[in-house]
């Protein structure tokens, strides 16, 4: 059966129609892979040698022992963004004498074929036989290594469950977010150490041979887990209630109909990103990027040292959704563009519906990020500033460089490793949008008056606000006159 699996799935790759452009992904991805192995392997046959002679600790392998937990909260966020679920179209198998358990324990067994799952053999095979092997032993090597690698694979398994069922839902990333708050507050107040109960539970595959069965029952438990969970949803009839599903489970936002064609068309947007994978993972990921403040306003060196950085960090704050998603603004409707032309809306409400989704957005980020004057009322007049250059400059910005040669993307596809899309316009418009605030910042900051420097960000922000109808003037006629070069341009790629 595997072969017959496999056979198909070949014919299904070489037969395709973007069989070139595919290969050359796979190749690509392979190379990448061939160079990770390469690092963890040199790396493995140094690991020890690093940990006594660079660290200067005598017992290397408690210690290793010790950060091992740590490595695999390391490899589970590795594994969250680049393992993908593993994906084989069954539909067409479901009416043949093809046994549904056999669909997905092929499923589950092809998807270990993951360069991520070398990483534990690669890194610490070398460690176990010169390290672990002379002091304790070879059996005690022999039960580590394995011990290691079934930790891992339970985690490989942990991350498709947790990707099948949460992957698409806000609660999956509240609960990823929620668990690396928690251990990182389990270290930073000192409740316990997570290094003391790390070296704990790996020392006893050394000292406790009999602990190797902790983790086979684990390992195992989570495969047919998995299994129940996919082999729950090897019918027709779900898969067709779980489409329906999905293009049901959004309606008409009433009030935005009071605004007439122009709320209309941002009801059509609001749905194209809550059904649609890749434009909802930039939505959850834009209201994550709001920590991203955390992360520089918290050190007293950059508001003291470096305060015109923060302009920069309060820019991609409060703009993060219209950077991330407008980049792609009409590659979104790509597949769809034509119909688009055909509806009797003008343009002009067309090009305002993107501008005020983007505006309002933006707005919102920059609310949600008002509680950063806790760190300092200038953070707060930054974030204000930059909020307002989003508004009056950036979006106008971004909606012209949309313009410039979108590709179409297959809205269903994760945004990992995804350069779907991705031109010349999204290379070069990050230049314009992040330091476009320092052409009226620096002058007054290099000359001692960085105060007046935010002053007169927010101040060209406002102006671009003021002159609003003129600009989305500029913009729509720049759309029409282009729309049938764009429209040309999708159906090529189609």
């Amino acid at each position: 059966m595997i072969k017959f699996f496999l056979s198909h799935s070949w014919k299904k790759f070489s037969r395709s129609v973007s069989f070139g452009k595919e290969m050359t992904t796979t190749l690509f991805l392979a190379f990448l892979g061939v160079m990770l192995v390469g690092y963890a392997l040199a790396l493995g046959f140094g690991l020890n040698h690093i940990i006594i002679k660079g660290l200067k600790i005598d017992d290397s392998v408690t210690f290793l022992n010790g950060l091992l937990l740590y490595y695999f909260g390391f490899e589970f966020v590795l594994r969250f963004f680049f393992q993908t679920l593993p994906v084989l179209d069954a539909q067409p198998y479901l009416h043949l004498p093809v046994k549904k358990s056999g669909i997905v324990h092929y499923l589950l067994i092809k998807s270990m074929l993951n360069v991520i799952n070398l990483l534990p053999l690669l890194l610490f095979a070398p460690f176990a036989f010169v390290a672990i092997a002379p002091v304790y032993g070879t059996l005690a090597a022999w039960i580590w290594l394995p011990g290691i690698w079934l930790t891992g694979i339970m985690f490989h398994y942990l991350v498709i469950l947790f990707k099948k069922e949460l992957d698409d839902s806000i609660w999956g990333l509240i609960i990823l977010i929620g668990l690396f708050v928690l251990f990182g507050a389990i270290d930073y107040y000192g409740w316990f150490k997570l290094s003391d109960v790390s070296a704990f539970m790996f020392t006893a595959f050394i000292t406790q041979p009999l602990f190797i069965l902790i983790p086979i029952a684990l390992s195992t438990g989570v495969y047919f887990l998995c299994y129940y969970f996919f082999r729950q949803g090897m019918y027709i009839e779900g898969m067709s209630r779980q489409k329906n599903d999905l293009y049901g489970v959004t309606k008409d936002i009433s009030f935005l109909n009071s605004f007439g064609n122009i709320g209309a068309w941002i009801n059509l947007e609001l749905k194209l990103i809550l059904r649609n994978k890749r434009p909802r993972n930039i939505f959850y990921l834009s209201l994550f990027f709001l920590s991203y403040g955390l992360a520089f306003y918290t050190r007293k060196q950059y508001a003291e040292d470096m305060p015109g950085f923060l302009l920069f960090v309060s820019t991609f704050v409060t703009g993060t959704f219209m950077i991330n998603y407008g980049q792609f603004l009409f590659s979104w409707q790509g597949g769809h563009f034509d119909f688009t032309l055909t509806q009797p809306v003008s343009i002009r409400n067309y090009v305002e519906a993107k501008y005020w989704l983007l505006c309002s957005v933006t707005i919102i980020c920059s609310v949600l990020s008002v509680p950063y004057v806790y760190f300092g009322w200038q953070i707060l007049a930054m974030q204000l500033a930059a909020a307002a250059f989003n508004l009056g400059i950036n979006v106008f910005i971004i909606l012209n460089m949309a313009m410039w040669e979108p590709k179409k993307m297959d809205l269903k596809k994760s945004t990992v490793f995804n350069y779907q899309g991705v031109g010349a316009a999204q290379w070069l418009m990050g230049f314009p949008i992040l330091l476009g605030p320092y052409v009226f910042y620096l002058p007054f900051s290099l000359t001692g008056y960085s105060n007046v420097g935010i002053l007169a960000v927010g101040l060209a922000g406002v102006i671009g606000i003021v002159f609003r109808k003129k600009f989305l003037a500029i913009t729509t006629n720049r759309l029409i006159e282009k729309r049938y070069v764009i429209a040309a341009n999708f159906r090529k790629e189609g």
